[in-house]
């Protein structure tokens, strides 16, 4: 990627948030690192600038699955919040690392401990964003994801549900959220015996993730597991064995070799291999 050369953190920002959106994590990474030094050498006290890059910077370790520094950095953010924030401000702010400390707790599986953050995110947010937004939805999936994962999969399916309706009405048809929604809707039907329409929620989703995230994005290869997954489980090995060899590329590549979800998908793709041999 080369060089680094801006010196304003908030365009310092601006550049990570492009590039974690691409999914890009480890430059994202340098961005946010060099905008903090900037503002360190000021000598300044903490102020919002510092809670807004220490989430930032927290979101891209929890991605790059550095989940300790993710937590270190959120925590960071939270405990400086009521001094630096005031009022909604502070309140969104609140509601975000929330919402982000359940995300955290859900790629440790540690489910019921994030349902707690991801309540109290939601609980702030419908008292400072009304419950039909944008905000609100993203919550609600949030914690549809944790409850999902304890095997309350009613709860969490009215949750997705109502997210999905959210985001339909505001972004259209077509939108990263979506996806991840469809896709995670999927994973509910997969896990209390509907299998149709399990695939018909990957497929649809992993179509969308393709298009608005290109064929590369780890989100892509997360999809492509979970639909590798379903295809062995009606034994498709065929079908289930190309899904995996393809997740496995995309994970390498954008998230590296070690990164716990491109172990995990290694793991299943080995596995299915041995047996299927």
């Amino acid at each position: 990627m080369g060089r680094i050369s801006a010196s304003d953190p908030s365009a310092l920002r601006a550049r990570a948030l492009r590039y974690s959106a691409r999914g890009n994590y480890s430059y994202a990474e340098r961005c946010l690192v060099k905008a903090l030094r900037n503002l360190n050498s000021a000598g300044r006290r903490p102020t919002p600038d510092h809670l807004f890059l220490w989430n930032d910077l927290g979101m891209v370790y929890k991605y790059a699955g550095r989940f300790n520094q993710a937590e270190t950095c959120y925590r960071k953010a939270l405990r400086h919040s009521q001094r630096c924030l005031k009022g909604l401000s502070r309140d969104f702010f609140r509601a975000d690392l929330f919402h982000n400390l359940g995300g955290l707790e859900h790629s440790r599986r540690r489910f019921r401990r994030g349902e707690r953050f991801a309540r109290e995110s939601l609980r702030l947010r419908r008292l400072v964003a009304g419950p039909r937004s944008l905000a609100v939805a993203s919550d609600l999936a949030a914690l549809a994801a944790l409850l999902d994962g304890q095997g309350k999969f009613a709860e969490a399916e009215k949750l997705y549900r109502q997210a999905l309706r959210v985001y339909r009405r505001e972004y259209g048809a077509n939108h990263p959220d979506i996806a991840v929604v469809l896709n995670n809707l999927a994973a509910v039907y997969q896990a209390t015996g509907r299998p149709k329409r399990a695939l018909a929620g990957y497929a649809a989703a992993l179509k969308m993730k393709r298009r608005k995230l290109g064929r590369l994005h780890p989100d892509v290869g997360v999809t492509l597991n979970n639909l590798g997954m379903l295809h062995e489980s009606r034994g498709d090995e065929r079908a289930a064995a190309r899904c995996l060899e393809e997740a496995l590329h995309i994970l390498q590549q954008s998230l590296g070799a070690s990164h716990p979800s491109t172990r995990m998908v290694r793991t299943n793709y080995q596995r299915l291999r041995k047996e299927s041999a």
